[in-house]
């Protein structure tokens, strides 16, 4: 069990912990369950193009997550 600060922060290994749980749920289950839906609406045009990125910027904030924790360091 990582070790809490005075401040109540769980520090790097806490943080550590919890981007990669979210990288896991996110690249594991989210992005491929978004990317199934989308594939079996009815959808068309502009809206279709719009929801297409939903699994972009979940990347995007997954890559931005991993790097917050690298600049953290």
């Amino acid at each position: 069990m990582s070790k809490i600060h005075k401040n109540g922060q769980m520090g790097i290994a806490g943080a550590l912990i919890g981007v990669l749980v979210a990288v896991i749920i996110g690249v594991g289950v989210a992005i491929p369950v978004i990317n199934e839906v989308i594939s079996n609406a009815s959808l068309s045009g502009t809206t279709l193009t719009v929801v297409n990125l939903i699994p972009l910027m979940i990347g995007v904030v997954i890559f931005v997550a991993v790097a917050a924790l690298v600049a953290f360091r």
